[in-house]
């Protein structure tokens, strides 16, 4: 690579306040302390969001290599600066791609790369979006600066951040890529300016700590914050993540409790009777795991008829077993004959909700009528003739007293009062054409189904008929009928949830479906996440029993306009992994993902946040 000549500081200036000064991706390339570096606006990863005080962007600074000149364009070659030997990079659009990618700014570096005249290995690292998750396309690529260098380069870069000069009090904070081979291991050099007052950021990783023995002490942290510290009064809080039920994928659903509390006497320590406690879940309403997977099931079913009213294309049900449609409508016809519309509770009655559902919460319907039960051989129907043919069968039976069924008063389908007239004599048979035959299997369908999470919610005292109303009151339009019944099927998958793995007492079953239903009745989309504030009493023996998936101990202290902050996070996973120079790291990682063995010492890895803020001095 040509060697550049170094940049004056005043111009190392002038590229900061270009960025901070600009809303588009551009990027700057300079020459700082012998390195060639790229600056660019990228948005703030995860890990970093906290000591970026939440803030979405950042100004990053890694090293800028021929692997990355090659992934960032120059649209017009005007735009280099022959004075400054820097250069406006501009990150080439991309075209968004399926929805599982996502869109990696900077440098989206994914595997080792030729440095011209540069033995050193700057392989790149990874920088994780997901704590406690394995490797996946959501995790960012940086090309880190080396450890002979990053604290010069910092150190430059703070001064002209000191000096610049921009209308805004609050610039946007600046991250120097490292590449953790200091003793130390720091990864990150961070810089915010507010105003007068500057916050100087380092983030380091340590690890693996082979059990709980080997972890730095609590005692031990604090010295280490107070040793260049003007005060000796330490605030201590801590926020440790239970993982319950673990969404591996976006096909499952999730149960995350988050505890926090101050004052912990030890490292890893469980929470405090009186630490605040949420559940965070995430509902996937085609979770196989759940117990009321069969009910989704028969919605699925029921949506697919519906979209068949507007595409013209029905996807019909595969049967199973040697019965034929005729065959089964004829038993209903039988049931109905030798023991009219009620079922016995010990007979099977596959036409009801998932077992699991209701040996968990109650007893099965007992007031299914002749349309519901319809409805359930009618949706296995596997074309449109068989539908028609289906109808006309059992019409006709109806008109010849073949059979005389009793239909729930307040179902008025179209079916039921078909029936209902056949029977009186006051009707002739229908002609069954066009999408009448579709029209009214999903009608029987929407009511069944309707009747299924009204005995559910209200039988077990969860939910009031006011509360309930909206999602199953009449409505014209069938597509809203069934996307407020698919709202309905979340709710009770949240009840599901929290019974099933929290174990909690009815009455906080009942405070948490209200305010699911609130929720989704005020829009709530997918993905359908709902956080619950728990009394850490009720769930106080669970969290005794497990391991948390993270544990964060924070210390701060403040003297003057001198503001102290020591962030402890403490993983089974490393946040941050660099390929090809930590082998030992990933395996270490690696193995977190299998079955523990029986009196295995587990592995931890901390990564430390320590940040100071001061005024400038002038």
């Amino acid at each position: 690579m040509k060697e550049l000549p170094e940049v004056k500081p005043s111009e190392i200036t002038g590229v900061l306040e270009k960025l901070f000064l600009s809303n588009t991706k551009t990027a700057e390339s300079v020459v700082v302390e012998g390195e060639h570096l790229i600056l660019s606006r990228e948005a703030c990863p995860e890990i970093l969001l906290l000591a970026n005080k939440q803030k979405p962007e950042i100004i990053l600074v890694q090293k800028f290599t021929e692997h990355i000149r090659r992934l960032m364009s120059v649209d017009d070659p005007g735009m280099l600066n022959n004075k400054s030997h820097s250069k406006v990079i501009r990150t080439p659009t991309k075209e968004k791609s399926s929805g599982d990618d996502l869109d990696v700014t900077g440098s989206p570096l994914r595997c080792p790369f030729m440095v011209d005249d540069d033995t050193s290995d700057f392989s790149p690292f990874t920088v994780s979006l997901a704590p406690g998750k394995k490797k996946s396309k959501g995790e960012l690529s940086y090309t880190p600066i080396s450890c002979n260098k990053f604290g010069l380069v910092a150190s430059r870069v703070n001064l002209a951040l000191c000096k610049i000069s921009v209308e805004k009090d609050d610039c946007t904070p600046l991250w120097v890529v490292c590449d953790g081979k200091d003793p130390q291991g720091t990864f990150f050099i961070g810089l915010h300016r507010v105003g007068d007052l500057v916050s100087r950021t380092l983030v380091t990783s340590a690890g693996p700590y082979v059990g709980c023995e080997e972890l730095p002490s609590l005692d031990h942290l604090k010295i280490h914050h107070t040793s260049t510290f003007p005060t000796k009064m330490v605030e201590s809080t801590v926020t440790a993540t239970y993982d319950i039920l673990s969404g591996e994928d976006s096909e499952r659903s999730s149960i995350r409790l988050t505890c926090a509390w101050k004052r912990p006497l030890t490292l890893l320590t469980p929470p405090a009777p009186n630490a605040s406690t949420e559940a965070n879940i995430v509902i996937v309403p085609s979770d196989q795991r759940s117990a009321a997977h069969q009910m989704h099931q028969e919605l699925s079913v029921l949506r697919g008829f519906v979209t068949g009213l507007s595409t013209g294309e029905v996807a019909w049900f595969v049967r199973e077993g040697d019965k034929t449609v005729a065959e089964q409508i004829e038993d209903v016809f039988a049931s109905v004959r030798e023991k009219g519309q009620r079922q016995k509770k010990d007979e099977e009655a596959s036409a009801d909700c998932d077992k699991k559902v209701e040996e968990k919460f109650f007893n099965r319907r007992q007031n299914m009528d002749f349309i519901d039960l319809l409805w359930m051989v009618l949706m296995k129907c596997e074309s449109y003739q068989e539908l028609k043919e289906s109808l006309e069968f059992i019409f006709k039976a109806v008109v010849m007293g073949q059979v005389r069924p009793q239909i729930h008063v307040r179902n008025n389908t179209q079916v039921g009062n078909l029936v209902r007239s056949l029977m009186r004599g006051q009707a002739d048979l229908p002609e069954l054409t066009g999408l009448m035959p579709l029209n009214m299997l999903i009608e029987m369908g929407i009511e069944k189904i309707k009747k299924d999470y009204i005995n559910i919610f209200q039988a077990g005292d969860l939910a009031t008929g006011e509360q309930l109303s909206w999602f199953v009151g009449y409505t014209d339009c069938m597509e809203d009928s069934v996307m407020q019944l698919e709202k309905l099927h979340v709710a009770l998958q949240v009840v599901v949830l929290l019974h099933t793995y929290l174990n909690l007492p009815s009455s906080a079953l009942v405070q948490f479906t209200a305010q699911a239903l609130n929720q989704l009745k005020e829009g709530l989309s997918s993905p359908y996440s709902f956080s619950f504030k728990l009394s850490t009493f009720t769930v106080h023996q669970l969290l005794n029993s497990l391991k948390p998936s993270m544990w964060e101990l924070v210390l701060h202290s403040t003297h003057s306009t001198l503001e102290k902050t020591l962030v402890c996070h403490v993983s089974h996973r490393p946040l941050i992994q660099m390929p090809n120079a930590h082998n030992d790291l990933e395996e270490s990682a690696a193995d977190c993902d299998k079955e523990e063995p029986e009196g295995f010492e587990e592995r931890h890895f901390c990564t430390f946040i320590t940040t100071v803020t001061d005024k400038i001095l002038t």
